[in-house]
């Protein structure tokens, strides 16, 4: 359902033997519940045609994506609705019947009025073994606020021509989430991927065998939250001087606004607006792209002495929109701070921008799918089982 392959591929990505796979596969394929093709040398293991729409979303601070389709489609042939509302906007939970609405028009926009699976990722710790965020709440949420569920309650509303028959809206982290959707889409011939989501929020998702390392209590890849500057800024976890308050997107608007308001000059009013005026040759709007790229950079080297990775992917406002100006700083700072034998030889580092549109959402229609490994007595007893 995630991504049609070989047996080979199939074995690889699961972490079963070939031999549990073919049994399984033939079993399958007798319920017609698995087709095989041929596509060139391989014969390619595939959904047959389905009903009801699977749903992932990428909830941002000021903005948000879903994406739809059925599980027999490729990745590349969803539905996108895309909305300038993110959680940050507003204190009355106005992302909550926004996300409802684009999620039924999502799954009306490939013809399907079901939501069989969803998942939801945020820029916020969640918990790998109940599902929900990790005290103590950080904004936009408040202390025992459940993201998952509150969408959850909404699409269950009735008088709305699609249903949502899914038994509960799956939470993940969205770093988490886009890193395993490049780990399945863009490299998954790769054992160990890093991605790296630099938005608002700063994260990374690590992806080791196909499988999210998420940690203890979920905080594992919070980046964004290494102290880069000891006398910093003090930031929204509590901290001072996290990377977060040096290259989120707010820190670079307000890099940008002290540097052009001393000269009496317009600044830009957000993200989009800086490294649209960059790409028009603003040079202090580049500059504050690039330096953000080299901090970014040194903080990633450090974490490839740490984990080792074969390739590091950037998503996020400094991935694929500014990668021109904050991608090559970026891969220089990390190998001078990274060790050698991380990134160069017979198994040289890969360091790329993702060709994937809104990664956290593929991330979390996977997720959504697969149920997750949460604990589920946990879920059952808040009503979501």
């Amino acid at each position: 359902m995630a991504n049609p392959g070989s047996q080979a591929y199939l074995a690889r990505r699961s972490g079963l033997s070939q031999a549990t796979v073919s049994d399984a596969v033939r079993e399958l394929e007798e319920k017609q519940l698995v087709l095989s093709e041929k596509k060139g040398r391989e014969i390619v293991n595939k959904i047959p045609p389905t009903a009801g729409a699977a749903v992932g979303i990428e909830l941002g601070f000021s903005n948000f994506a879903v994406v739809a389709r059925r599980v027999e489609q490729s990745y590349q042939d969803v539905h996108v609705e895309l909305r300038q509302v993110g959680a940050a906007r507003t204190n009355e939970a106005r992302w909550v019947p926004e996300v409802a609405e684009a999620v039924r028009d999502a799954a009306s926009g490939i013809g399907e009025d079901e939501i069989v699976s969803i998942g939801l990722g945020v820029p916020r710790v969640v918990s790998p073994r109940e599902g929900a965020l990790v005290p103590p709440a950080l904004p936009p949420w408040v202390e025992g606020e459940d993201p998952a569920q509150m969408l959850a309650d909404e699409l269950r509303r009735d008088g709305h021509a699609v249903r949502f028959v899914a038994p509960y809206v799956v939470l993940d982290n969205d770093a988490n989430l886009a890193g395993y959707a490049m780990s399945i889409y863009e490299f998954p011939d790769e054992e160990t991927l890093i991605g790296i989501k630099a938005s608002t929020g700063v994260g990374a998702g690590i992806i080791i065998g196909g499988k999210i390392i998420r940690g203890a209590v979920g905080a594992a890849g919070e980046i964004g939250h290494i102290v880069v500057k000891r006398d910093g800024a003090i930031c929204s976890c509590g901290g001072r001087g996290c990377l977060e308050t040096l290259v989120g997107s707010d820190a670079l608007v307000d890099q940008a606004k002290l540097v052009l308001g001393q000269r009496k000059l317009p600044a830009p009013h957000g993200i989009e607006e800086l490294i649209s005026w960059a790409d028009d040759g603003n040079l202090i709007c580049q500059r504050v792209l690039r330096e953000a790229g080299k901090t970014l950079g040194f903080t990633i080297g450090n974490l490839c002495n740490i984990l080792n990775p074969n390739v590091v992917v950037i998503s996020g406002a400094l991935g694929r929109a500014a990668a021109r100006f904050a991608l090559e700083p970026l891969e220089q700072a990390l190998q001078d701070s990274a060790m050698q034998a991380t990134t160069v030889g017979r198994g040289a580092l890969k360091v790329a921008s993702t060709a994937i549109s809104h990664p956290a959402a593929h991330g979390a229609l996977v997720v959504g799918l697969e149920g997750t490994t949460y604990g589920q007595p946990s879920r059952a007893s808040r009503g979501r089982g």
